[in-house]
């Protein structure tokens, strides 16, 4: 503290990096800490709120429609929570009302759906309802909307998966009006959100489309199908989402559905449950990135039912992989046909277990995919950066970018081995183990257990999470609940900068720099400089968590608005 090298640091780091909350000068035998007040000195941030709630990246469960009922949901959420794995929302498949779709619970399948709704909302579990636009001409309400010209092209009908129906005319507002007032009979009820399903192109089959205002194209009818279901719930319950897809396909052929500033919480419709299918939903969601959707995932290991190879629909290797995938994908969901149930595919728990760490996973990067999700759709741009180059046939690369600091390198055939190609311009640091850290530009053979993914960090990142549990990640557990954890598992020269983004509080920022001090001239040796700034925050706890540094033997903390000096001994970390 004496020294002048020490006096001229402080007084350059009061002038020049005044919003600093933590300072660390590493030395080969010292850390030099410099801890103050944030609401003192900085500023809050000015990035926006999150454009929307958080669980929209949380584990979404659901059953296929004819294994669900009100006893059936509860069940399966109960099962996942019992075995501590985290669940936030659940999906009631169709066939859930009287008719398709007139939004009255069948209540011999659903004898209490207020109740039903209010024990998930009690276990923060968010609730959302299959439907479409189309009414079908047994369900209750058709002759209505018949009657009253409520429907495209005066009531044609058409054939689809459930029946023959007739679109509700978008363009009219007294349609529209009567179709709010049938929505509100579940959105009162405490609903969250609704899975819009992707009949829109069906559209097609009326030739020429015609409402109440007139001509439409189906380009249009789908964006008044997705956007009136966002819209008119988040105007009720601002909270609300909706599971649409973004870019789905038949062969080779893919279409766009939703419109862009809606993709929160995407998924890339129905897949076989093979690794084909698994492949498949990936080059969905390459498709989806190509056309700029936000955010997506799709459903883990497969919605069909399979050809009968597996008594479960799904062997336990694809579902484990499919897993690990949607783990590392904006939306993390599970369910469909046949089995889904993570604790079913063996005796000795070895699904389960691996299905837990990566829902854990995908739980601690909510702050991650917050800040990405948000900008990605007030930037037009995606969450996934897919490494190949853009084709209709088979990609060059399955690998992807997880917005800027995550590579993802998807396992998409049976198999325990992996070549990845490290992205050049920088290093790459392994997911599991922070001690590996891999070279741009370099190519590395991987032999993958079932119990890992490959999954690396951009050398030099910033990743903002939340660490709750021990069952995850590893950096961090259960005291770590309540604090943004703020994990740099190797600084870099470069510095960092990461966003937090809440959809409830305000945003916060914060950045770190590393430099090189030369203590020659006083008869020091030379320092390394490691600051660490943060915006400031009415709410926020802040754990930083710094790996890969130099050895050290001591720290001292230093408060700027006292200069009182606290030393620490500690005993020297594992790497």
């Amino acid at each position: 503290r004496g020294s002048a090298v020490w006096r001229r640091m402080v007084e350059r780091t009061r002038e020049k990096e005044a919003k600093a909350v933590l300072l660390t000068c590493l030395t080969i035998l010292s850390v030099l800490v410099v801890v103050s007040h944030a609401k003192s000195i900085v500023s809050p941030s000015n990035v926006p709120n999150a454009l929307y709630p958080s669980w929209a990246h949380s584990h979404w469960v659901w059953l296929a429609s004819n294994q669900a009922n009100q006893s059936s949901e509860i069940d399966l959420v109960n099962g996942y929570l019992e075995r501590n794995v985290p669940v936030g929302g659940v999906d009631i498949d169709s066939q859930w009302a009287t008719g398709d779709n007139d939004f009255i619970w069948n209540t011999d399948k659903y004898p209490q759906p207020k109740q039903m709704i209010q024990t998930f909302h009690d276990l923060d579990i968010r609730v959302i309802l299959w439907t479409t636009s189309l009414v079908d001409t047994d369900s209750p309400n058709y002759q209505y909307g018949k009657d009253n010209n409520y429907y495209l092209n005066h009531g044609r009908t058409i054939k689809w998966w459930h029946g023959h129906g007739s679109f509700i005319d978008y363009t009219n507002p007294a349609a529209v009006e009567w179709w709010h007032s049938q929505l509100d009979n579940v959105i009162d009820m405490g609903i969250d959100g609704w899975k819009t399903d992707g009949t829109d192109p069906y559209v097609f089959e009326l030739v020429k489309p015609e409402g109440y205002a007139g001509r439409i194209t189906e380009r249009e009818y789908a964006n008044m199908y997705y956007g009136d279901f966002f819209n008119y719930t988040r105007s009720k319950n601002p909270e609300a989402l909706i599971m649409s897809r973004p870019v789905d396909s038949w062969e080779f052929v893919y279409w766009s559905f939703s419109p862009h500033y809606l993709m929160y919480s995407g998924w890339v419709g129905d897949q076989d449950p093979t690794f084909p299918g698994l492949q498949d939903a990936l080059r969905n969601m390459f498709h989806s990135a190509w056309r700029n959707y936000a955010n997506y995932g799709s459903d883990i290991g497969g919605y069909r039912s399979g050809n009968g190879e597996s008594p479960l629909g799904r062997t336990k290797e694809l579902f484990i992989r499919w897993a690990q995938l949607g783990a590392f994908c904006p939306l993390m969901e599970n369910g469909g046909n046949n089995e889904h149930r993570p604790w079913m595919f063996d005796n000795n728990n070895q699904t389960l277990n691996i299905y837990r760490q990566f829902v854990f996973f995908h739980y601690e990067l909510v702050p991650y995919f917050l800040n990405a999700g948000s900008t990605a759709i007030e930037k037009g741009v995606s969450v996934m950066y897919p490494q190949a180059n853009q084709t209709d046939l088979e990609p060059d690369s399955w690998d992807y970018m997880l917005w800027k600091d995550i590579l993802v390198s998807p396992i998409v055939e049976n198999s325990t081995m992996r070549t990845v190609h490290f992205p050049s311009g920088n290093s790459w640091i392994d997911w599991f183990n922070t001690s590996r850290i891999f070279q741009g530009g370099s190519t590395v053979n991987f032999t993958v257990p079932l119990e890992r993914f490959p999954v690396f960090i951009r050398d030099g990142a910033m990743l903002a999470l939340n660490v709750t549990s021990s069952h995850g990640t590893g950096w961090g557990d259960e005291l770590s609940k309540g604090f943004l954890t703020l994990f740099i598992p190797r600084p870099s020269l470069q510095g960092g900068h990461q966003i937090v983004r809440d959809y409830h509080a305000p945003s916060q920022e914060f950045w770190y720099s590393l430099k090189t001090v030369d203590g020659s001239s006083q008869g020091r040796p030379s320092f390394s400089v490691m600051v660490l700034k943060a915006s400031a925050h009415p709410t926020n706890k802040v754990l930083f968590h710094v790996r890969n540094l130099p050895s050290f033997s001591s720290i001292t903390l230093i408060d700027l608005r006292s200069d009182l000096v606290v030393p620490i001994s500690i005993s020297r970390p594992s790497p």
